[in-house]
């Protein structure tokens, strides 16, 4: 094999696009392959500098040419389950049992995900509210009895 062979892909399977004449590194384009990329990163949970990174780019170009895909980025893990179970439940209407059954199973999955999380919220105590100095300060000067206790209203003056 010869090296030209090697020069169309890299090891990841990215085109590698041979230099021009000319200075400086070459503009990146948008593709449809680093747009789907992005949105798994994003639906794995990774940042935005995680994605940059998986697809070769800045974050400032990754912000500028898949600026759609970063808006998505909070969604992009629902929507990615969304399109798995409706992909689940055409394959189930058309008759597939193993489609069902993995269907099922991850509805399942899920009602006993937000059970335990409902368990867990109502099982932990409420966190106690957090004070600064200040406020401790005054909390404990107005709960002074005895000797040093701040002197009772004067009466009201009736007419």
């Amino acid at each position: 094999m010869s090296d030209a062979d090697f020069s169309e892909v890299d090891l990841f399977g990215d085109t590698v696009i041979p230099r021009k004449e000319g200075r400086g590194r070459p503009e990146h384009s948008w593709s449809r392959a680093n747009s789907n990329k992005v949105l798994l990163a994003f639906a794995r949970g990774m940042t935005v500098k995680q994605a940059a990174t998986g697809i070769g780019v800045s974050v400032p170009t990754l912000r500028k040419h898949y600026s759609s895909e970063v808006a998505q980025r909070e969604a992009a893990a629902i929507r990615f389950e969304m399109v798995q179970l409706s992909r689940l439940n055409e394959g189930a209407m058309k008759g597939s049992v193993s489609a069902e059954k993995e269907l099922g199973r991850r509805l399942d999955k899920a009602k006993l995900n937000a059970l335990s999380e409902q368990v867990s919220n109502h099982a932990r105590p409420p966190k106690p509210e957090r004070r600064g100095k200040k406020e401790i300060a005054q909390a404990d000067a107005e709960s002074l009895r005895g000797r040093f206790e701040p002197p009772a209203p004067p009466p009201s003056l009736l007419n």
